[in-house]
């Protein structure tokens, strides 16, 4: 693979961002895909086994959603040491966050296995009598999934090491044969094929499970082999944590989690509230979020390109070409986006009936849905310039705007439109819709600052402690 740095001229530049996106947004695609197979597959049970799938993933993506500093720190530090030059010290980057990601891997899963049934309970606070399917399924759910994160998070750190140097076909690659064994497994347990026992909501876990111990295992040959510029080397590595290195990765990575702890932890929020309306509204709220987690993807894998371009050319100290490129990487993705919605909002009954039957499901995701199509092309924007900020390191803004959006704007019109104007369901996407375009303006009058350019992200020392590179 070699080094983009070379070869990031303005007049590549477009070819540059598609060469990196395109992978990027087929990764995410699939990685969503993981969830949303497991909703359409278990649709075929009915509300209630939706509304356990969707509670339990709401909970996981919090806690996933938070861990992810190391990924994100991780990715933004290799960037700048690629597009400095420094090969071995983005390599040291790489080992130190697969040490930090396995232990805190270990820890979320102990934890997420010994309370998953009492998270569940606080997810149904609001509704006049708890579901006993979703508590006692849902609950089973959890735990599996937690536990498969030993394997699914240094995974992640993996891909996001390899996106840092701009390598986005192997964690593209990783990302098919995860989806792969998932969708196999999924069928094969949650409706009892051949010898395989019938484990609907159960099964649905245990081949998310599996998909994530296969990538875990491929991720980990790539980088022993050392195919792309960083190679782990067992015989070399110190099984020691580097603080300095941590303290580098977190101080870009800790804002990161914060920010995707506010805006999962109000998903959590969120769906507590429309629990408020019944099983039937939880379950399209899941359709919904399933659908729109798809669509999201041009804005996704746009957003991880700017994030490496960004940070290669800031560790190259071009601060201009990378203002260039991410503002290219910005119309490319508001462009897609719109084609996008306009696909969608036409075709949007078809694509309901895909994930369930139910008329009472269907009349309420329906309407959520066309309501926030309108939003949807401010949301890439907002996603490809969040992006950009975090090649750049300077995450911080970016959590402030989240929580801003997330817990103030969306909250308050959540609470106004659902519930004090009875709007149901089609009232929290509205308000999502409010919270896009207030974020989607401060992130652009930040990105418009250039203060960004400055962010020192590097932390040295005299010399590594660790030498992994052959």
């Amino acid at each position: 693979m070699p080094n983009l740095i070379t070869d990031l001229s303005p007049g590549k530049m477009r070819k540059n961002i598609l060469l990196l996106a395109w992978p990027a947004v087929l990764r995410f695609f699939l990685q969503s895909i993981v969830g949303v197979v497991d909703v359409i597959m278990v649709g075929t049970l009915g509300p209630s086994a939706i509304a356990a799938v969707d509670m339990g993933n709401r909970i996981v993506f919090v806690i996933i959603g938070s861990l992810m500093s190391l990924t994100i720190g991780s990715t933004a530090l290799v960037a700048h040491y690629i597009g400095a030059g420094k090969r071995k010290k983005a390599n040291h980057i790489m080992w130190q966050s697969l040490l930090g990601g396995t232990a805190a891997a270990f820890i979320l899963g102990f934890l997420g296995f010994v309370f998953s049934k009492q998270m569940l309970h606080l997810m149904m606070i609001l509704m006049k009598e708890a579901d006993l399917f979703i508590l006692s399924e849902g609950s089973i759910y959890l735990r599996i999934v937690f536990v498969s994160m030993i394997f699914g998070l240094p995974m992640m750190v993996i891909n996001a090491v390899l996106q840092g140097i701009g390598d986005m076909k192997t964690p593209l690659f990783i990302m098919i044969i995860t989806n792969v064994v998932n969708v196999i497994f999924n069928y094969l347990l949650i409706f009892g094929v051949g010898f395989f026992p019938a484990l609907g909501v159960t099964g649905a876990a245990l081949g998310t499970g599996l998909g994530r111990v296969v990538g875990c295992l491929i991720g980990l040959i790539v980088i022993m082999k050392g195919k792309a510029d960083i190679k782990l080397k067992w015989k070399n590595v110190i099984w020691k944590i580097d603080w300095l290195t941590i303290k580098n990765i977190l101080q870009i990575g800790i804002p990161a989690a914060l920010e995707q702890f506010a805006r999962q932890s109000s998903q959590i929020i969120y769906t507590i509230l429309v629990g408020g309306l019944g099983t039937a509204a939880i379950a399209a709220n899941a359709v919904a979020m399933n659908v729109t987690s798809i669509s999201f993807m041009p804005g996704f894998g746009f957003g991880a390109a700017a994030t490496t371009l960004v940070g290669q050319c800031l560790g190259a100290k071009r601060e201009k070409l990378a203002e260039k490129y991410a503002k290219q990487s910005t119309y490319l993705t508001v462009s897609l986006m719109i084609l996008a919605s306009i696909a969608m909002y036409i075709w949007i009954q078809p694509i309901i009936h895909l994930y369930t039957d139910d008329p009472s499901v269907i009349n309420m995701a329906t309407p959520a849905l066309k309501i926030f199509l309108y939003f949807q092309p401010l949301f890439g924007l907002f996603m490809v310039l969040a992006g950009a900020l975090r090649g750049a390191g300077d995450t911080k803004w970016v959590m402030y705007f989240t929580i801003i959006g997330n817990w103030g704007i969306r909250l308050l019109f959540s609470l106004l439109f659902a519930y004090y104007l009875d709007l149901g369901l089609s009232g929290f996407w509205l308000a999502m819709g409010l919270d896009v375009i207030v974020r989607a303006g401060l992130i652009t009058w930040r990105f418009l600052s250039g203060k960004w350019k400055h962010i020192k992200v590097m932390i040295e020392k005299k010399a590594i402690t660790a030498d992994i590179l052959d």
